[in-house]
């Protein structure tokens, strides 16, 4: 009688590399995460209402007022846009939470595990981010100028501007950028703070507070400090007319983004040497 052998064992089959995740990878984790993220589209309407909605409203109640002031003759573009300082705080706090949401939720460890580089994880963050920034800012401030335009048309003894008149574009285009300073100022701070009620308060701070400050010091210090503090210099290229005390439009604006990139780079050296 034969007697069965036993079959040999199988060598275990080995598992395949993990491939580490690259560039690309990690932008379409950072996109994902934004359009996921909740207070992403309610953040954009608050600011579309606040930056539309009210721009319209103040334009409106301007020109229609029985005593116009002076702004109404010099500044027609300024008015449009003057619900714009609100939405700028709007996208810079939903800039602050784009990080401090997932610290508050303990997504940032998953985060870290799949990407071990942190650094890229922030440089993903901050493309993402202001890309999609730009794109929204852009549109609100073409829609926001042309019904504004729309508006001022209704009264026609007042000069009605175009996009062709000298700075106005400009103007308009800078506000979409600035909109997307304030919410890549906003994620730095988010960064390098971890606590959104802290980096919101530090962003009100800074784009707010320094303004009604500067009010109360002498001329001798509030026009210099006018002058070069970020957010006041960086507002330059939102207006037609150069402020007096004031630094050029694009000279306002690197003046802006040399500030939003130190605090990136404090932001991304913390990020680096501390624990998630």
């Amino acid at each position: 009688m034969t007697q069965a052998t036993a079959p040999l064992a199988q060598p275990p089959v080995p598992a395949p590399p993990v491939k580490a995740p690259g560039l690309v990878d990690t932008l379409r984790s950072e996109w994902t995460k934004l359009r996921s993220l909740r207070s992403t589209p309610i953040t954009l309407v608050v600011t579309a209402v606040l930056v539309i909605g009210l721009s319209a409203l103040i334009t409106w109640a301007a020109y229609g007022a029985p005593t116009h002031g002076k702004r109404v003759l010099t500044d027609p573009v300024g008015i449009i846009q003057a619900g714009w300082g609100f939405g700028l705080l709007a996208l810079a706090v939903l800039g602050v939470l784009v990080m401090t949401n997932e610290y508050s939720s303990g997504m940032i460890t998953s985060t870290f595990l799949a990407t071990p580089k942190r650094l890229r994880v922030l440089v993903a963050k901050a493309a993402v981010f202001s890309v999609a920034m730009v794109v929204v800012g852009e549109v609100m401030s073409f829609v926001n100028f042309f019904l504004g335009h729309l508006v001022i048309s209704g009264f026609p003894q007042f000069v009605d501007p175009s996009l062709g008149d000298k700075n106005v574009l400009r103007a308009v285009i800078g506000m979409g950028l600035d909109a997307a300073l304030a919410g890549l100022m906003g994620l730095a701070l988010g960064t390098l703070l971890r606590n959104a009620a802290g980096a919101i308060a530090v962003t009100v701070g800074i784009v707010f507070v320094e303004p009604i400050v500067a009010l109360f010091l002498p001329s001798s210090i509030e026009d210099p400090l006018n002058e070069y503090w970020p957010t006041q210099a960086g507002g330059q290229l939102e207006e037609v007319t150069r402020q007096p005390h004031a630094l050029t439009a694009w000279w306002g604006t690197g003046d802006l983004v040399l500030f939003i990139l130190v605090l990136l780079f404090a932001a991304g050296f913390a990020l680096a040497k501390r624990d998630a």
